[in-house]
């Protein structure tokens, strides 16, 4: 059953039950969309989920994303005006672990 959202279950739950099959790529494309059907909300633990998704090197590496993908996310992501810290600190650190693993590959 999905958690406090503030749109009927068929919009919200459904949108909830698909976040385990996204690919890194389409969790990016939806965290608004996510955010405005209200499945992404402080406390929520699938907020936290997709934050620790969000920020898993693994998933990051296979998803072929690169910098100016997730910098560009991250922006489109602070513009909500709903949007969840948490989403925003872990767009923030990925982005980060994507510069550090760029800057050890260059030698820098």
């Amino acid at each position: 059953m999905p958690l406090n959202h503030i749109y009927p279950y068929t919009q919200a739950g459904r949108a909830e039950e698909t976040i385990p099959s996204m690919t890194y790529r389409e969790l990016l494309e939806n965290l608004g969309k996510l955010t405005d059907l209200g499945v992404l909300t402080p406390h929520n633990p699938v907020t936290m989920l997709v934050a620790a998704r969000l920020v898993d090197r693994t998933r990051i590496a296979r998803s072929g994303v690169n910098a100016a993908n997730l910098q560009s996310a991250l922006e489109e992501y602070r513009s909500n005006t709903k949007a969840a810290y948490g989403i925003v600190k872990a767009l923030e650190q990925a982005l980060e672990a994507m510069s550090a693993k760029a800057d050890t590959a260059s030698g820098t």
